[in-house]
């Protein structure tokens, strides 16, 4: 007999090393008939250990079911595909019926104290020393302490003593878990450890869920062989209603799924498109309330594409129709199983009219109004400064006209407007006054006496924006005027864009526009030699010397000048390209910039600089040979 058990220790031992708590429920029907015949065999003298079922604790259950999910438009099944935690310590449900395996712990307090914890057996009973056997099967704990109480009292006085009392409690220990059969459309179908608080719906989400061809509407609860309730549950996804719950699940009950008898599925201008169970006899409505109901944009009309049932049809090649129903007869018509229902959008509708311009709210308005009523809620009509902006004498209205391609057009003034009637699709225009909002302006900024900025008006030069600052000041450099322009432009994509420029080489006679800014330099008594010379920087500024002197003074040229290249940049920002034969003549300005540069490609042959270094020897040459020539004489 040890021998024997200690094999069926090694066997349990083997089946529960190799899978997990969360696979207890996947178990087939043979490995547990085989553990049950163990059982059976090996029982020993405790009236519990008699029990012939699997009895794992609670606490030591982990559900993980199946992680495939089902497909999204299959309505309801993705609800049993979450996984479920429970706790040994949650509140026992009200209506918990104590059942065989269930262990109680039995407190009494007062005149006597104690505590101590049965198990129940097979048939529902407790042993108590000096009382006997108690059946406390089938009843919750509330109904319990009341057997107690009177079983009890015949040895504990006190429990029925109101002055000296015993209190009695009694609470749940250590939960056993019930086994639950599965059969028809589940994920797991066979036998499964069930938590003992479980509802129907808890139950199934323990085993992976129901498959997609199982119903979610006639699911059958089987006791002693008997259907004690068919549970729906689509009155629970749709509206919350729970009439589940209260369905207690017992240790041997039988869950059973269907199939799907109707499945219809439904389309187009609904809140949740997708696949729906329907009972015999419901209809289109019913389908649609399953849905969510209709969206903002359905129509009144629907399409049902229908199979004909094989009962009813002439033949297979006519198995299938197409009708139009109207909305007043959805309740009307019953769905048949592989029914397709597509509600229709409703069409556009032109209802509005357009304004565009000189408004402050351009945008489409309902064309059910006069134009008078649009033109004040499109704003700036009846504000005094803003209606000065507007032309509202010339109001152009262009109206869609059948007998022509361009439309019809018609002009009016606001004053006439609220005898003018709108149709949908117009398009009104307002004009713009730009004269009154003409206020352009210019800055004169630097070596002037009054600086500051003015209106810009017509024929505006820079000479004259000088004169409206009252001219220069001592420091002034009259050849130092630089202008600055807002320059706009038009990008890749048409966008307007809009820069701050300066104008090289803008004369006095220059006409100026909005936003020109215009800056008078102070004298500056130097010139500023830079770039390929050895000697760079200011150079004291003398009256009538040329670009040849000055780079002569800052050195004079560097090997590899490219002499053609040489400029000389005006303070007014005016650029002159010289060369050094050109720079003999040239004359510079105090303030100028005179940039000499190098030749980054030495070895390449440049023809203007041979020529101009050649005039200059023989130009020097020239020079000594007139200085000796008069010296002879």
């Amino acid at each position: 007999m040890v021998n024997k058990y200690a094999s069926f220790l090694l066997f349990i031992t083997v089946i529960f090393g190799q899978i997990s708590m969360s696979d207890i429920n996947k178990l087939s029907n043979e490995q547990l008939d085989l553990i049950r015949s163990e059982l059976k065999e090996d029982t020993i003298s405790s009236d519990i250990d008699e029990v012939t079922k699997i009895d794992i604790p609670i606490n030591e259950i982990t559900i993980n079911p199946s992680q495939s999910l089902a497909p999204t438009e299959y309505f309801g099944y993705n609800y049993f595909k979450k996984e479920i935690n429970f706790f040994d310590n949650i509140p026992t449900p009200l209506d918990f019926k104590l059942g065989p395996g269930d262990e109680i712990i039995l407190s009494l307090w007062g005149e006597t104290n104690s505590r101590e914890s049965f198990l129940i057996n097979k048939d529902g009973l407790i042993y108590y020393e000096n009382i006997g056997f108690i059946n406390l099967s089938n009843k919750n704990l509330k109904e319990a302490e009341s057997v107690l109480v009177e079983e009890l009292s015949r040895i504990y006085s006190t429990l029925k003593d109101q002055e000296n009392r015993t209190q009695l409690m009694l609470e749940l220990g250590q939960l056993k878990s019930i086994n639950v059969y599965f059969s028809g459309q589940i994920e797991n179908p066979g036998i499964h450890l069930i938590h003992p608080f479980s509802d129907i719906f808890s139950a199934i989400t323990q085993v992976g869920g129901i498959k997609n061809e199982g119903s979610l509407r006639t699911i059958q609860i089987i006791r002693e062989n008997k259907i004690i309730n068919i549970v729906d549950f689509y009155s629970f996804f749709t509206t919350g209603e729970n009439n589940f719950s209260n369905i207690r699940i017992l240790d041997g009950d039988i869950i059973h799924i269907p199939p799907v008898k109707i499945r219809s599925e439904i389309k187009g201008e609904i809140l949740s498109e997708g696949f729906f169970e329907l009972l015999s006899g419901e209809s289109i409505d019913n389908l649609i309330s399953y849905a969510g109901g209709l969206s903002k944009d359905a129509s009144s009309s629907a399409m049902l594409d229908m199979i004909i049932p094989p009962e009813n049809r002439s033949s297979d090649d006519n198995a299938r129709i197409s009708i139009s129903v109207n909305l007043k007869e959805f309740k009307n018509i019953k769905i048949t199983n592989g029914s397709i229902v597509e509600i229709f959008p409703i069409g556009d509708v032109e209802t509005k009219v357009e304004v565009f311009g000189r408004v402050k709210l351009p945008g489409k308005y309902p064309s059910s109004s006069n134009l008078k009523e649009i033109l004040d809620i499109a704003g700036g009509f009846n504000d005094p400064l803003y209606r000065k902006t507007i032309r509202d004498e010339e109001i152009v209205i262009v109206r869609k006209d059948e007998n022509q391609f361009y439309g019809l057009e018609f002009k009016i003034s606001y004053a006439e407007t609220d005898k003018f009637n709108l149709v949908p699709g117009d398009k009104i225009f307002i004009y713009e006054d730009s004269s009154y909002e003409n206020l352009a302006s210019i800055s004169v900024t630097g070596e002037v006496k009054k600086r500051g900025t003015f209106q810009l008006k017509k024929n505006m030069t820079v000479r004259s924006a000088i004169a409206l600052a009252d001219g220069f000041t001592e420091l002034a450099n009259p050849d130092a005027i630089t202008v600055v322009e807002v320059f706009t432009s038009v990008d890749n994509l048409g966008n307007k864009v809009e820069e701050t420029r300066p104008v090289n080489d803008a004369t006095l006679d220059f006409l100026l526009t909005d936003g020109s800014i215009v800056s008078v330099l102070p004298l500056e008594n130097v010139v500023r030699v830079e770039g390929n010379v050895y000697n760079p920087g200011l150079i004291t500024y003398s009256k009538g010397k040329t670009v040849n002197k000055y780079i002569n003074l800052a050195g004079g040229p560097k090997p590899n000048t490219l002499s053609s290249k040489i400029y000389v940049k005006r303070s007014n920002g005016r650029i002159k390209k010289v060369t050094l034969l050109q720079g003999i003549g040239t004359i510079v300005r105090p303030g100028d910039s005179i940039f000499v540069p190098v030749n980054e490609n030495p070895q390449d042959f440049d023809i203007t600089s041979f020529i101009a270094d050649l005039a200059t020897t023989l130009a020097n040459i020239a020079a000594i040979l007139i200085v000796v020539d008069s010296q002879n004489d």
